[in-house]
């Protein structure tokens, strides 16, 4: 079977990303990423006839210390192989290999949804280490209301909507600059980089603008934004993104829980699912958080060539990335948001 190799989008994705792919796959989203980060992407295909029956995509993401990781695709939880049969997914696997082989990658990374996920290619590790938790919206909204736990989110939703939360939809460059704050202070504090903030006021209002992303902010009473999320709009799931909320607001308006479920309302409406993201082990306190909203869990299929090692395979609550998290988030704010310039390195 023939693989094709692209340098620039391939005529017919879209179609392709339309019909078989999630967000993650489509075009936008991925020439907005590698411009943002510097990525130098690689479009693989398989055509049947004047069609795609196949496509994958590899940006080469660097490493701090050299090197390179082809990844499918970099922040994107889900965006493995498009593929309309077994086989097709197999020879674009098999073409990822070679392309590693040929740049000296250190490693392969493709991450596939769990239950659609084709058998691990020969040569390839696979591992189940994370889940995402989806809301379906089947019986309509009064009866996804009655599956979201009573009082930790029935409650809180009520709570926040009395106190006077307020949804707004932002699009102006300060909205999608109020988000970018609250994202880089809610990363501080879980000890990472923060994404630059173009990635929020190019790449996103771009995707916005195409009508494949929206931003929702939460404002209390006197004007402040207490909480904001991106949500990327998918043809079968919409993907709720960046959530991010100002931890002195929290207890006494539940912003968080306002927000969220004025997104799953109009998901409901638009009868997708609403993909609540990926979740590790360790993070037991936010699988739980999803499970209350009605989430089902589902696991997430990665495969890595020549071997599953990497940042997405390390804990992160305990040796050496814990010790680093605490250092960072122990870091003035103005130096933490220096640390942006980092995020590149973390696809």
């Amino acid at each position: 079977m023939n693989v094709v190799r692209h340098s620039d989008i391939p005529l017919g994705w879209d179609t392709l990303a339309w019909e078989l792919g999630t967000f993650y796959h489509h075009p936008a989203w991925i020439t907005g990423v590698a411009r943002c980060l510097r990525y130098r992407v690689h479009w693989l295909t398989v055509h049947d006839g004047d069609r795609l029956a196949g496509g994958l995509v590899l940006a080469e993401v660097p490493g701090l210390l050299g090197g390179i990781r082809l990844v499918s695709f970099p922040f994107s939880f889900i965006a493995g192989p498009m593929a309309t049969r077994a086989e097709v997914a197999t020879a674009l696997l098999g073409e990822a290999e070679a392309l590693g082989r040929e740049r000296q990658a250190k490693r392969v990374e493709v991450k596939q949804f769990g239950p659609t996920a084709a058998a691990p290619a020969r040569g390839w590790v696979r591992t189940d280490r994370y889940r995402t938790y989806r809301i379906l919206p089947e019986g309509g909204e009064a009866a996804v209301w009655k599956r979201l736990h009573v009082t930790s989110t029935q409650q809180r939703i009520r709570k926040g909507q009395k106190a006077g939360v307020q949804v707004v939809d932002g699009r102006s460059p300060e909205d999608w600059l109020a988000m970018a704050r609250l994202e880089e202070r809610i990363q501080q504090g879980h000890g990472v980089p923060a994404p630059p903030r173009a990635l929020f006021l190019d790449v996103c209002r771009t995707l916005q603008n195409a009508g494949l992303a929206d931003l929702y902010l939460a404002k209390v009473p006197d004007g402040r934004v207490a909480a904001g999320f991106v949500m990327f709009k998918g043809p079968r799931e919409w993907i709720y993104a960046f959530s991010a909320s100002d931890p002195g607001l929290v207890k006494e308006y539940r912003p968080t829980h306002v927000l969220l479920w004025a997104g799953l309302q109009r998901a409901v409406a638009a009868g997708v699912v609403l993909d609540l993201g990926r979740t590790s082990p360790e993070q037991g306190s936010l699988a739980e958080f999803k499970e209350r909203w009605g989430a089902r869990a589902d696991t997430l299929a990665y495969d890595y060539w020549p071997d599953a090692g990497g940042l997405l395979n390390a804990r992160r609550d305990r040796g050496a990335l814990a010790a680093a998290a605490k250092v960072w988030a122990a870091l003035p704010a103005p130096v933490a948001r220096l640390g942006s310039a980092l995020y590149r390195y973390l696809g």
